[in-house]
């Protein structure tokens, strides 16, 4: 997954839905615009620490204490798709004052990296 496709599904993150056109436009309010590279290295990591190790319905907080960037992850189902391990996350994340809070499936890779689901 690109960092960009990475960033803007996981502060949006993650907008549900392949069908979606990210521009500037719908980019423009959402917290990962606002955030730093920093934020956003938090923000990977945690959700990558979310989804393999929070349960479901198990909520785990990220926050960069130098910028105020912070947010909520809650993994809401586990499944298997085509042979692989998805999970529903439920992100709500919050940077310079934008917010914005939203679900998207991700399913782990045979490289052992999670990608947004298309389907």
């Amino acid at each position: 997954m690109t960092r960009f496709w990475f960033h803007a599904a996981a502060a949006a993150l993650l907008l549900p839905c392949a069908a979606l056109a990210f521009n500037s436009y719908v980019l423009r309010d959402l917290p990962v615009r606002y955030m730093t590279d920093e934020d956003r290295e938090i923000l990977r990591v945690a959700v990558d620490d979310a989804l393999e190790r929070a349960r479901d319905g198990e909520s785990m907080h990220w926050e960069n204490p130098k910028t105020g960037a912070k947010g909520d992850l809650m993994p809401r189902a586990s499944f298997e798709r085509a042979g692989q391990r998805c999970r529903d996350l439920e992100v709500a994340n919050s940077a310079r004052g934008r917010s914005n809070r939203l679900v998207v499936t991700l399913c782990k890779q045979a490289d052992g990296e999670w990608k947004i689901d298309s389907r």
